[in-house]
């Protein structure tokens, strides 16, 4: 007897499905259909053609394509995902279609017939059970062939235990609407492929009464160009980014001095009245990456940008700074500026106030300046205090928190009147004791309204002393003072995106979700790159489950766990959405990750005692979360 020869070969699976299809063709059988019938026509197959694709084969629910190379099956998910998000607008949202993709790299048999089976195609198929609808999951050993070759970001989601397969598989996030498609390569460069063919298995509808929506071979050769970046916004005449300065001393420990003049340009440029200033946090996602500034003020909708550098020897600052027009890419003005480094905030004060004059603006001086100047006794606490800031920008680790301690510790030993330092240290302990964190939060909490009221009697016109005795307010869960202080911060400068975006959050603990969205937009159009965009996300979709509106509490969630997996909160919240809308295995994979991230979120009742608010309609309001969580997995006790 011959043995019969199995042929494997290494291929790249694509597994993509239309979320909640059982609910639109019960909403709208035809209309469904026949929107996707278009979309196989004027988005699908153009799609595939384009990058170079065929397809092999249909079955009841859904389509394997072939492509040369694993980089045009990527290109091939982006624009498919990006074109059917942008065919949604104007649609409501309980007829808009969404695929929800899964990519894999890996080993599968090949059946006579030319079908596919095996891991590479079922580790896929569960991929895309994970992706939020609109998103797109790549496995570990997807994810190693595309790094570094094309410009996509991508977030780590970390091991995930998938259905019916024997290990975990480390899953990677991308968000097509937020990642640049990949250009096609250059004549001579070659692009990445597969060792055999790279498949896109399109598992498209979950049930068999529309597979022949997908049906048939004919593929079309339309072409259809990757879109280029569109303007967030048309750029107002007083609009402005101060980019990170470079830091020309030689001396890497010196960052932090280059950034704190950047960002203390940023906070005196949202003085100057009617200006739109992009916050701190969003213009250092430019830091040391080589962008022409005409596509920075095309992606921030701004007309202005400020960049320069900073050189320090001993006790001399040298500060070179530019002003460029967006539009033409030309210089409006160029300076230097040198100073003793005792002199620091004299030195901020000729910049801006040079940039006011120039841009014919009348600059807001108010009493904070004079009093900062007044009390500046000794330059290395405020050089502390500094460092102390760098530290809280970093990346959030136990570590870079007990940094930033640390440093504002010292400043304040050595000069208790250390504006900078108060304000840094009381937000510090604060946030440790919000996050359940703190190893004394009754010491931590006494002393940050401490420190917090002694920084708004030092300079009662600062809108960072009021935005963080605003937050020490909300530890103690005082919401309603909360808001008035921070009130008082957007009075001062209505530019900071922080304070309001925690405004809206003390809206959201007081039962009026209603009345935060448009906060948090604004705080998201202020800084639309923050590395806290994932939190600001989930402040979105948090309100929008409290009201109710679970398909926008779907899509803000989504964006969040995408934008950063590892958000107890933002998972925990995803949990509740997606066992609101009947997928219990995403939501208990999601479940299962908040409380590996968090042991608050393991029972109800721990959920309930970490939250910041008692009051009675928010309370009313959260048993819609509670309820889906139980529904998830979550036990009471």
């Amino acid at each position: 007897m011959v043995e019969q020869h199995v042929e494997r070969r290494l291929a790249a699976i694509l597994a993509a499905d239309v979320a909640g299809y059982s609910r639109l063709t019960g909403a709208d059988e035809e209309g469904t259909i026949a929107r996707l019938r278009t979309l196989r026509k004027e988005v699908i197959d153009p799609a595939v053609s384009t990058h170079h694709g065929h397809i092999v084969k249909t079955t009841g629910d859904g389509m394997l394509v072939e492509f040369a190379s694993l980089v045009d099956a990527v290109r091939c998910a982006v624009e498919l995902q990006r074109q059917t998000i942008d065919r949604n607008t104007g649609i409501t949202a309980d007829k808009q279609i969404s695929f929800r993709i899964g990519i894999n790299l890996g080993d599968v048999v090949v059946e006579p017939d030319g079908d596919l089976m095996g891991d590479g195609v079922n580790v896929a198929a569960r991929l895309e059970n994970l992706a939020p609808p609109g998103n797109i999951c790549l496995s570990r050993a997807a994810y190693d062939q595309v790094k570094g070759k094309i410009a996509i970001a991508m977030h780590d989601w970390g091991q995930q235990r998938l259905k019916n397969i024997a290990e975990p598989v480390q899953v990677f996030m991308l968000d097509p609407v937020g990642a640049k498609l990949p250009t096609l390569a250059k004549p001579g460069m070659r692009s990445i492929t597969v060792a055999a063919s790279a498949i896109l298995a399109l598992v498209t509808i979950g049930g068999g009464g529309a597979w022949y929506l997908l049906g048939g071979t004919g593929v079309t050769s339309r072409v259809i160009q990757a879109p280029n970046t569109v303007p967030l916004r048309t750029a107002p005449r007083l609009s402005i980014v101060v980019l990170p300065f470079t830091n020309m001393s030689g001396d890497p420990r010196q960052d932090y001095f280059a950034d704190a003049v950047a960002d203390s340009l940023t906070t005196d440029l949202s003085r100057i009245q009617g200006s739109f200033v992009i916050a701190r946090n969003t213009a250092f996602t430019y830091k040391s990456r080589a962008i022409e500034v005409r596509q920075i003020g095309r992606e921030l909708g701004v007309r202005y940008a400020l960049e320069g550098s900073v050189q320090r020897a001993g006790d001399q600052v040298r500060v070179n700074a530019q002003l460029i027009d967006t539009e033409t890419g030309g210089y409006v003005w160029s300076d230097r500026f040198d100073r003793p480094r005792s002199n620091y905030l004299e030195l901020q004060d000729d910049i801006t106030g040079r940039i006011a004059r120039m841009l014919g603006l009348e600059l807001v001086v108010l009493a904070a300046r004079s009093i900062e100047l007044e009390h500046q006794t000794n330059p290395t606490a405020s050089d502390l205090a500094l460092q102390g800031w760098a530290a809280v920008y970093k990346p959030t680790t136990p570590e870079t928190r007990e940094e930033a301690r640390h440093l504002f510790e010292r400043a304040l030993e050595l000069d208790p009147h250390t504006l900078r330092a108060l304000t840094g240290l009381s937000l510090t302990l604060a946030n440790l004791v919000i996050n359940g964190q703190s190893s004394n939060a009754a010491e931590d909490l006494r002393r940050a309204d401490v420190l917090s009221q002694q920084a708004i009697t030092l300079d009662p016109n600062s809108s960072v002393a009021h935005a963080q005795r605003a937050r020490v307010l909300q530890a103690h869960g005082r919401q309603q003072e909360a808001a008035e202080e921070y009130r008082i911060s957007l009075q001062l400068n209505g530019n900071l995106p922080a304070p309001t975006l925690f405004l809206g959050e003390t809206l959201v603990f007081t039962g009026k979700s209603v009345d935060a969205i448009p906060l948090f937009e604004r705080a998201i159009e202020l800084s639309p790159r923050d590395p806290g965009l994932g939190t600001w996300q989930f402040e979105m979709g948090r309100a929008m489950i409290l009201l109710r509106r679970d398909d926008d509490a779907l899509a803000w969630l989504s964006k969040s766990v995408a934008t950063n997996s590892r958000l107890a909160y933002g998972q925990l919240y995803y949990a509740a959405i997606m066992a609101i809308r009947g997928d219990l295995y995403a939501a208990r994979a999601a479940l299962a990750s908040a409380g590996r991230l968090n042991p608050n979120y393991t029972t109800l009742a721990k959920f309930r005692a970490t939250d910041l608010s008692d009051d009675p309609t928010y309370v009313e309001q959260r048993v819609y979360v509670e309820n889906a969580l139980h529904k998830a997995g979550l036990p009471e006790q």
